[in-house]
């Protein structure tokens, strides 16, 4: 009769071993990039992904209902409630030229705030929060499908790595300045 699991290990022997190899992977992980992390929150738009820095998130949800607003640029989509506050929705994929979704399937709103404007963007899924090593972004060229003034950079990954291939990271002070957003109409 063979032994089980349980038999040749305690709790405490498996929590001993758990807490080692923890701290083993943290200090490979330390070494390996060795340098400032930087946040930053997964986002996919369309087939995509992009990342903004996380300081600039201040909520991430399923997107329930959007009040349209008449009379506005196609890529603002309206306006939403989220917990007692009014944010103007901003189609993000719309907003940067990408082409929109083919599949229909159910969106995110991300709330951001840079300066002193907030405003939620509707993106297709909020993927994860990762630690990115400062080092690894690199300057974006002129061959983005993106305007290259709301990129702060680029990373390109091996396959090894738990990131897309070529992860975007948007410059959320830029974009948030962007003229555009700022919408001026006047009663006559």
């Amino acid at each position: 009769m063979t032994q089980g699991i349980s038999d040749e290990y305690t709790p405490e022997l498996l929590e001993q071993i758990w807490a080692r190899r923890a701290a083993q992977l943290a200090a490979e992980v330390a070494e390996e990039d060795g340098g400032e992390q930087l946040p930053i929150v997964l986002l996919r738009l369309g087939q995509e992904v992009y990342g903004m820095e996380a300081h600039y998130v201040f909520d991430a949800r399923p997107l329930e209902r959007i009040t349209p607003l008449p009379r506005v640029p196609g890529w603002l989509a309206g306006v939403v409630n989220v917990r007692g506050r009014i944010y103007t929705v901003v189609d993000l994929a719309g907003f940067l030229g990408l082409p929109a979704p083919s599949n229909g399937k159910e969106a995110y709103l991300v709330v951001v705030q840079a300066e002193a404007l907030e405003l939620a963007f509707k993106v297709d899924a909020v993927l994860s929060v990762i630690a990115l090593p400062v080092n690894r972004i690199q300057p974006a060229g002129e061959t983005l499908n993106i305007p290259p003034a709301v990129v702060r950079g680029v990373v390109q990954n091996d396959a090894a790595a738990d990131l897309p291939p070529f992860l975007v990271i948007l410059d959320l002070p830029q974009l948030l300045s962007d003229p555009k957003l700022i919408i001026h109409e006047e009663l006559v």
